[in-house]
């Protein structure tokens, strides 16, 4: 199989469809350095260089975008902070105990884990993460989904690059829909998780289950 297109390859493709068709995504000017310093000191975690070579092409989006990511907004360093910072401290203060996820052979097992870092969020608890931590470390970095108040904690792409190929290739053949008033058309972009599909090793559709 051809080598995946680089990241920033993938993400201008997705920003130049967005510019032509979806004038409601607004994307933030790239991140401070030192913003993505701080946040590596606080959390004790190293950022992976894919998610340091979005943030520092564009930081995010604003807080009044419709959503890049299928009307899920792509997090600034700052949001990534506050939101990696209040789900830990609420699983240190035992919020989630009790609270059992579903099995998953590729994720540590734990409703939150605090080397998850949220990258896109859905304003409602939920969030796209990278995983830095998994029980295969050549995984570090692949993408799930985690959500708030569901155990199902679906492998979304086993990285940035994967997954960003995907979103360009599928908005250039016309899968999603943008409306102006609505955003993104039924679960757009959920594609991996709704089918049971995901794109780990650079291989489209591979199943692991």
């Amino acid at each position: 199989m051809p080598d995946l297109p680089t990241l920033l390859k993938s993400f201008d493709r997705i920003r130049i469809w967005m510019a032509a068709h979806a004038l409601g995504v607004t994307l933030r000017p790239p991140a401070d350095p030192a913003a993505l310093a701080n946040f590596a000191a606080r959390s004790g975690l190293a950022l992976p260089d894919e998610l340091q070579e979005v943030l520092l092409t564009a930081d995010g989006e604003t807080r009044k975008s419709a959503g890049l990511i299928g009307n899920w907004r792509l997090l600034p360093v700052s949001e990534i902070q506050a939101a990696w910072g209040l789900l830990t401290r609420l699983a240190e203060k035992g919020a989630y105990a009790g609270l059992v996820p579903e099995t998953q052979p590729y994720l540590r097992e734990a409703w939150w884990h605090p080397d998850w870092i949220p990258v896109a969020g859905s304003d409602t608890g939920d969030f796209f993460c990278l995983d830095c931590d998994p029980p295969e470390p050549e995984r570090a970095g692949q993408v799930l989904l985690f959500l708030a108040d569901r155990p199902a904690r679906p492998l979304i792409a086993a990285g940035l690059s994967a997954w960003f190929d995907r979103i360009a290739r599928d908005l250039e053949a016309g899968v999603y829909a943008y409306d102006e008033m609505a955003g993104f058309d039924g679960e757009a972009f959920l594609w991996s998780a709704l089918q049971g599909k995901h794109l780990l090793d650079g291989r489209e559709g591979k199943l692991i289950a």
